[in-house]
This record gives C-alpha cells, structure tokens and sequence, in this order.
C-alpha cells in the first residue's frame, strides 16, 4: 500500500465528521459504489484548506443522501467524547483506527466479525492499535 501519512490532522468536528462518513461507507459501500470513497481520496493531499475539506466532505454526503443514506455529516450533539464500551466488563487493549491518523474513527475488533474494517480515505484496512502502552 503506498500511502503517505498526512503531516497535519483535521480538527476536532471536521474529524468527527469524517469518522462517521468513513464508518458508514465501511457498512453500507456496496449500495453507495465507488464515487464516495474516491472523492474522499482526495483528502490524502495534505495541502487542503479548512474549506477544501469541507467540500470534499459536502459532496461525499450528498452523494451518499442521493443513495438513500442520510445523517453522515450532521454536526455531533451532546457529549463529544464517550468512555469506550468493553468487551465482557473490560476495556479493550486493542483497536483498530484511522490508518492516516486523520480521523477519530474507532473501531474494537470482534473475534467472529471477519476481515477488518477499511478506510475509506486510504482505501485499507484499519490497523491495529495497542491502547495499554
């Protein structure tokens, strides 16, 4: 995979809102086709501006409402950041994130979900990340 690593990451809602479009299209791609995760590949250009981001982000929601798919892109409500559910009464040593460290997006590996999730941007599968270091 020949992926550079962004020098700089989105501030706090812009990756929020990233988070959610990049989980959404993880579950639902299939029904969308390649349009959503090819216009956000163009957020591995590290050069863009505040605005260019939300465009990109904009444009990737609306092509993701014309497909029935609605809420991506909405601002979070209420609490910004939740304690991180367990898995059987204990918190989970590993993850799986963001492979650009450009998002928030979280994902807790299940043993019987199959292959990993994937990145939209980055067009990969979510790495592991060990949280007890």
């Amino acid at each position: 995979m020949s992926q550079s690593v962004p020098d700089r990451r989105l501030d706090d809602d812009r990756a929020a809102r990233l988070a959610r479009i990049c989980a959404d299209i993880a579950q639902v791609g299939d029904l969308l086709g390649p349009e959503p995760a090819q216009a956000l590949t163009r957020l591995r250009d590290t050069s863009l501006s505040d605005q260019s981001v939300d465009v990109v982000l904009a444009e990737v929601t609306e092509l993701m409402r014309a497909r029935g798919l609605v809420g991506g892109d909405t601002p979070a409500r209420g609490h910004r950041y939740l304690p991180l559910a367990g898995v059987r009464g204990r918190r989970p040593e590993v993850v799986q994130v963001c492979p650009g460290d450009l998002c928030d997006r979280v994902e807790i590996p299940r043993p019987d979900a199959g292959p990993p999730p994937r990145c939209a941007v980055w067009d990969c599968p979510l790495p592991a990340f060990r949280m007890d270091r």
